[in-house]
């Protein structure tokens, strides 16, 4: 991986700012919620422990806290009277919870709901019943078939179901022992795809302040025992009471009253006793349509404070969490209507604290009811969308400063590594030579220590370059004389009378002389021939001609070896210096000849494509020893194993390089591929 891409993950780590900034903004919005909560349960405790004190207030009457649970039946207050036509249709809109009936095998029958308003008692009860049988007139008893009850302080009701049409309640009277009709319950009947629904309004002083209802499922119209009873009726048959507000409670709780702040009073069983306030400070408790952007930003916010979805609140019955235990409790809730999680939706904080008697002398002091104060979260949801806004907006300048500086300063590292690498590729051609003065920065870090490093490493090399070219010239002009010498001597010597050992010697002595005579010569030579191949002139030649020619020369040369040439056909035109390449083909073949065995076959060849052209010389022989592929071209380097006794230096694979090079190409020498001998090629380009 680059430098600069290393740099650039490292500078991802930047991105922890805006996680500890979020991390930090959760800590304060949860300690904000916190401290929200604690201030709510203190202005509930304040008022539970008023209540306390005056249980009148919230119980005046205390007979009905010994009934048993579920047998009290709440009366919603009513904005208007509804219309008793059976269908229900001014129900709906008032979004009143139902209170659900259940069979004795816990499957819902039918659900009801009760209001009041003036003197008058509204009631809608909807059963489920999939075969819903009807009263027979026939029957000589008052209801045969499904059957509603209606249980009153005083009476006790009988209402025969019908699919469609007005309602008969009917009460049994002792006197003339016979059931008479109750005109002052009135109601209607419906059909629906589920069973049937009751509609019906009776004078609240008719119930005398109880009232309870069963419903009878029956199989038939017969008469029979009903399949399945629900209802409200407790085990000892007196109905529960009829739980309403009560006005003295809300007049006392109205002292109590705050702005955006709801208080709300329920008995033991959660029905609501006296209300006042708002949790928000929209009328309807939902919060205002905003821009169109507006709800993307709080979406935004609420995910970044990880606020989780929240239950609409409750505007009639609060969850059993908040009413069902003797303990302080509190839970969060959304402004909105509906539980859709709207993006936008306002928190509201919930705290119920129970409201328990003081009297001394009651070993289980009974639960009189609890307090539920609800309280919207906008003002500290908008201080923490503040305070997240501008750590986004920090954060996020922060980030991108550091990262642009990163990026920047990884661009411009890499430039100095990518200049360095360079600088270093090209600092030496082919032949050793060093290309220039190496470049020296003038910044004082590692990276401008290891660059100078580098130009002092390669002007030593350099400077050792100039002492080993010089030196081949340097030894053949000083050993030039006293070889002179030496052979003048012992041509002095042989020029005398000796015997036949001193003549052996003498010869040998000449013999050696001679070598060392041949090395100076090639010596002289390699030091002159790089000036010479530089100043060659080039020109346009057939090079498949000039193979012909070298191939019929080196037949003549060479008895003892066969020599073949493959040539694609046509002319072969180039641009070169056809003397330096049949020099260096000549060093080729004659590499080869001296490693070939005699009689064997030297094959030259000439391939060529629209780039380049590819000269070879096959011989078969000894394999090149490894790790000889590249260092065979190098002066003074050599592979035969004949003693020295021919006076090889390694030069003529050397002057075959420096020609290639000349003509900007290649030469690389290689094994063949079945290992039978060695191949050299030379590339060209065209």
């Amino acid at each position: 991986m680059k430098l600069r891409r290393q740099l650039v993950l490292l500078s991802l780590i930047t991105l922890a700012l805006p996680w500890a900034g979020c991390q930090y903004l959760r800590q304060v919005d949860r300690a904000l919620s916190q401290g929200q909560m604690q201030t709510l349960e203190a202005t509930g405790s304040a008022i539970a422990a008023r209540l306390a004190s005056a249980p009148q207030l919230i119980a005046p009457d205390s007979e009905r806290y010994g009934r048993p649970p579920g047998a009290q039946l709440y009366l919603n207050p009513l904005p208007q009277a509804p219309l008793v036509d059976g269908y229900g249709g001014d129900w709906r809109g008032q979004q009143l919870q139902p209170r659900q009936l259940l069979s004795a095998d816990g499957e819902p029958q039918a659900q009801v709901t009760l209001g009041r308003r003036n003197s008058q008692v509204y009631l809608l009860l909807t059963a489920r019943d999939g075969t819903p049988s009807y009263h027979d007139p026939r029957s000589n008893q008052v209801s045969s078939g499904d059957t509603i009850e209606l249980y009153t302080a005083r009476q006790k009701y009988v209402l025969p179901v019908a699919s469609q049409g007005p309602v008969f309640a009917y009460w049994h009277n002792p006197r003339r022992g016979a059931y008479e009709r109750e005109l002052r319950i009135r109601g209607r009947w419906t059909a629906s795809s589920r069973g049937y629904q009751l509609e019906l309004s009776l004078p609240f002083a008719l119930t005398g302040g109880e009232l309870a209802l069963r419903v009878l499922d029956r199989s038939d119209s017969r008469g029979g025992q009903p399949m399945h009873i629900a209802g409200t009726l407790p085990a000892d048959g007196r109905p529960g009471a009829l739980v309403e507000p009560l006005p003295a409670l809300q007049q006392e709780l109205e002292h109590f009253a705050r702005p955006h702040l709801q208080l709300t009073v329920v008995d033991q069983e959660g029905f609501v006793l006296a209300r006042t306030g708002r949790p928000t400070s929209h009328p309807d408790g939902a919060p205002k349509p905003a821009e169109d952007w507006h709800w993307l930003r709080t979406w935004f916010y609420r995910q970044l404070l990880a606020t989780d979805q929240l239950p609409p609140l409750p505007q009639q019955q609060f969850p059993d969490s908040l009413t069902q235990n003797r303990k302080t409790a509190g839970e969060w809730f959304s402004a909105s209507g509906d539980n859709t999680g709207t993006p936008g939706s306002e928190r509201i904080g919930a705290v119920s604290v129970p409201v328990i008697t003081r009297a001394d002398d009651i070993v289980e002091r009974p639960l009189l009811g609890r307090v539920i104060a609800a309280q919207s979260s906008s003002a500290l949801q908008s201080l923490t969308e503040t305070a997240a806004q501008r750590l986004w907006l920090t954060t996020a300048g922060a980030a991108g400063l550091v990262l642009l500086l990163l990026l920047g300063y990884a661009s411009w590292l890499s430039w100095r590594i990518r200049r360095l690498h360079r600088a270093a590729r090209n600092a030496v051609d082919a032949s050793g030579r060093l290309r220039g003065d190496f470049p020296r920065p003038f910044v004082n870090d590692e990276l401008g220590a290891l660059n100078r490093a580098f130009a002092s490493l390669l002007a030593e090399l350099d400077h050792y370059h100039q002492y080993l070219r010089s030196l081949a010239s340097k030894l053949s002009h000083e050993l030039r004389t006293p070889l002179a010498v030496v052979r003048s001597s012992l041509d002095n010597l042989s020029a005398g009378e000796l015997d036949d050992d001193s003549r052996r010697y003498a010869d040998r002595a000449a013999d050696g002389s001679a070598r060392l005579s041949s090395i100076l010569n090639a010596l002289s030579a390699a030091t002159h021939l790089e000036a010479s191949i530089s100043q060659a002139d080039k020109e346009e030649f057939d090079l498949a001609d000039l193979l012909q020619v070298l191939e019929q020369s080196y037949g003549d040369a060479h008895p003892s070896q066969r020599f073949g040439l493959v040539l694609p056909e046509g002319r072969q035109l180039y641009y070169g210096a056809p003397e330096l390449l049949a020099q260096l083909l000549d060093k080729l073949v004659d590499n080869a000849v001296s490693f070939a065995p005699e009689g064997s076959e030297i094959q030259l060849a000439l391939e060529q494509d629209k780039r380049e052209y590819r000269v070879s010389v096959s011989n078969p022989g000894p394999l090149l020893p490894r790790g000889f592929g590249l260092k065979l071209f190098d002066s003074l380097v050599s592979v035969r194993d004949d003693g020295g006794k021919a006076g090889h230096l390694g030069l003529g694979l050397h002057i075959a390089r420096l020609i290639a090079d000349f003509h900007q190409g290649k030469l690389e020498a290689a094994n063949r591929d079945d290992g039978s001998g060695v191949i050299f090629t030379l590339t060209l380009p065209r």
